[in-house]
C-alpha cells in the first residue's frame, strides 16, 4: 500500500491530467457519442490506467485505494 504522501502525489498527478480535459471536451464527446480516446491515451501514457494491473503484467501494481 502506498503511503499517504504517495497517494496525494497520485491524486495531484491525475488531477493535472484531468485538467487538460475540461467540461467542453466531455460535452463534445457526449454530443457525438464518441469514445474519449485522447483522455484514455493520456491516462495510458501516465501509467494510471493500469493502476490495478500487477507489475509482472506491466501494470502499476497499485492497490484499490490508490486506483
Amino acid at each position: 500500500m502506498a503511503s499517504r504522501e504517495e497517494r496525494e502525489a497520485i491524486r495531484d498527478a491525475v488531477r493535472k491530467i484531468c485538467a487538460g480535459f475540461p467540461d467542453a471536451y466531455w460535452r463534445a464527446i457526449d454530443a457525438k457519442g464518441d469514445y474519449p480516446q485522447a483522455f484514455v491515451e493520456a491516462l495510458t501514457r501516465s501509467g494510471y490506467l493500469s493502476a490495478l494491473i500487477p507489475e509482472e503484467y506491466e501494470g502499476a501494481g497499485l492497490g484499490l485505494t490508490e486506483a
